[in-house]
């Protein structure tokens, strides 16, 4: 199973949030997620963690921002950030019979301000075609050696980017045997949706260099989703933990 994008999405808010004052942070540590696609189990692995800060120029994991204007606490970024959604048909035997969902590129524009982020991306290899809305708020809390941060957004996606990764073509529709019980793959198409989510952070200072980060993110799916033959599960969420060095 390729990893879920949920997960890469929260390794690169970690990998952010560990390089605030650094140019570069290098890390690695452990995550368990859990994708919505029938028959898929809870996964766990082991990654790297790397980020670099610059004035205007930043790569956190698998997204490149480019600042493009400073308007006091309002800055405005270019965005380009690897979508890892997808899924292989023998991942699942629910899943057997249908096209591999592929990965692709995903680029645009941010706006962040105040712990405010909003930003627009469509996909720039012409995968699944489609667009992401995100809105965002997180707050942090100093509390010392231990930095918080709690957040809270809303996702738009587009009936083509929704459809894509959890519709089902009629070409895929099918019924076969599946856990020893007889099971229907009708064809679904999926609109476009809203998906709230929430999230939590925590940075630990074991030095000046060295730091401890956890963190967790869950998203609501929606029944647009959920009704789709291939899904089920109501949520998608991804924990981690690990260490960093900051220079």
């Amino acid at each position: 199973m390729k990893n879920t994008q949920l997960f890469l999405s929260i390794l690169a808010l970690a990998a952010a949030s560990t390089s605030a004052q650094a140019e570069l942070a290098l890390g690695v540590g452990v995550a368990g997620y859990l994708n919505p696609q029938k028959g898929l189990d809870v996964r766990e692995q082991i990654f790297p963690l790397i980020s670099y800060t610059s004035d205007r120029l930043s790569f956190q994991f698998t997204t490149l921002s480019y600042r493009l204007v400073f308007l006091g606490d309002l800055h405005i970024n270019a965005l380009a950030s690897v979508r890892s959604q997808g899924y292989d048909s023998n991942d699942s035997q629910y899943l057997a019979g249908m096209k591999d969902r592929d990965d692709t590129l995903d680029g645009g524009i941010g706006f962040d301000w105040k712990g405010i982020n909003l930003s627009l991306s469509h996909d720039l290899l012409s995968t699944h075609k489609g667009s992401e809305l995100s809105l965002t708020y997180n707050h942090g809390f100093d509390l010392g050696k231990l930095q918080l941060s709690l957040g809270a957004g809303i996702n738009w996606q587009s009936k083509e980017l929704t459809n894509y990764y959890y519709g089902v073509n009629e070409s895929e529709a099918k019924t076969f045997i599946a856990d020893g019980k007889l099971f229907n793959r009708t064809a679904y198409h999926v609109k476009s949706t809203y998906i709230p989510k929430a999230n939590i952070f925590m940075n630990y200072a074991i030095t000046n260099s060295w730091a401890l980060i956890s963190g967790a993110e869950i998203n609501f799916l929606p029944k647009e989703i959920t009704n789709s033959p291939i899904v089920d599960e109501n949520t998608s969420w991804a924990v981690f933990s690990g260490i960093t060095r900051s220079f």
